[in-house]
């Protein structure tokens, strides 16, 4: 078996940050070390070399002690050293414990800018540069998150305020409709089975509205997993097709599909359909009437490209980049009948990535594509072993 080398990763954090103190700590002492071995080497040849210096030293040591500790220095100066060196360490050692207790002070000033959004990071000395750098990014982390989390609490009440309006429009009709049936009993059978058509059309519409409230707290990706089998994706998409028959003859469309036959694909069947779905009601919702919505599908190497092509208004760069947001509408004023909760893109973003692809929107004056990109695993070719995951 092959031996892996592991590389070292550098330390970070607080051991990085105790590390840079204590070595500052020990350069200076080294350096305060160094100036006294000097002093003394310079003062101890001067002495030798001259009596007039020699003799003023000794007087000032006979006028500051006495003339028997004067002589003992003068016998063993050397060991003056060490007192020398002992105050020095003790002197750094409280100048760096006051510091660090200022750049704590700083730190928990600092702190102050988490709560405050106008608070800012205080300046630190180069000791403690990664304590400034790892509380200006958390301060900044801080600071998306709560923009993120008052730009989601926005959508989510524009959201509401989106679906409170279109959910009253179909059940006030519902309860006009049935009211008409219930007090008018001169109605004949045709004005009655107009008025529980449309009464029963409205329902349908408040039941998807319903299901969408739903949705915006059912569907977590985290919580979503796969349930994998055979897909024929010629067939799959002919099917979605088909279901939209009565959609795409309200706008007079039809839908062309360029599919290779026995494309079959792995996958989850239903989380897959119901990306389908969402980009071909996306594309009925919005083409123009008496045009045709376009279907095709490759396999390159080892992904399958899926595209839905549908002649529309272009759609703007700043729209583009959003269109897969949850809770983002495109148009927020569509009546109750094209409108939604704004989940059904971002939803099969979420899906196709949970299935190792992507999806994008590309939008022109002439039309605008979704293109599904999965990774292509031909289940005619498993194994019983591959599948028994």
């Amino acid at each position: 078996m092959k031996k892996v080398n592991k590389r070292k990763e550098p330390k970070k954090g607080a051991d990085s940050v105790i590390r840079l103190i204590l070595l500052s700590f020990f350069k200076w002492n080294l350096i305060c070390f160094a100036v006294i071995t000097a002093v003394y080497i310079i003062c101890y040849l001067y002495a030798k070399q001259s009596i007039e210096f020699t003799d003023s030293l000794y007087a000032f040591l006979d006028a500051l002690l006495n003339s028997r500790w004067a002589d003992y220095i003068f016998r063993n100066s050397y060991i003056l050293l060490v007192p020398a060196f002992v105050c020095t360490i003790l002197i750094n050692s409280v100048i760096y414990s006051f510091s660090t207790l200022i750049n704590f002070g700083r730190v928990y000033k600092s702190m102050n800018a988490f709560v405050d959004e106008d608070g800012q990071i205080l300046s630190f000395p180069k000791s403690y540069s990664e304590v400034e750098l790892k509380l200006s990014d958390i301060h900044l982390k801080v600071v998306e998150n709560r923009r993120k989390a008052i730009e989601a609490e926005k959508k989510k009440d524009d959201l509401v305020m989106y679906l409170a309006h279109d959910l009253k429009t179909p059940l006030t009709s519902v309860i006009g409709y049935l009211t008409l049936l219930d007090e008018s009993r001169e109605l004949t059978a045709e004005q009655r089975a107009k008025f529980v058509g449309i009464s029963l059309e409205k329902a349908y519409r408040l039941e998807q509205l319903i299901n969408e409230f739903f949705e915006i707290t059912r569907f977590n990706i985290n919580t979503v997993t796969l349930e994998r089998n055979r897909i024929d994706l010629n067939m799959m998409l002919e099917q979605i097709a088909d279901e939209f028959y009565p959609m795409l003859s309200e706008k007079n469309l039809t839908v062309q599909t360029d599919i290779p036959e026995h494309i079959i694909m792995f996958a989850d069947a239903d989380k897959i359909a119901r990306v389908f779905d969402n980009l071909l009601k996306n594309a009925v919702n919005y083409s123009y009437e008496g045009t045709s919505i376009k279907i095709g599908a490759r396999i390159r190497r080892n992904r399958v490209i899926i595209k839905f092509r549908n002649h529309c208004d272009e759609i703007p760069r700043a729209k583009l980049d959003r269109l897969f947001e949850k809770f983002y509408r495109m148009d927020s004023s569509r009546n109750s009948y094209s409108g939604g909760s704004g989940l059904g893109l971002a939803i099969s973003k979420q899906i196709t990535e949970l299935h190792g692809g992507s999806i994008t929107a590309k939008s022109s004056p002439e039309h605008t594509d979704f293109t599904v990109v999965l990774p292509y695993v031909n289940a005619e070719y498993l194994t019983e072993e591959q599948l028994d995951f």
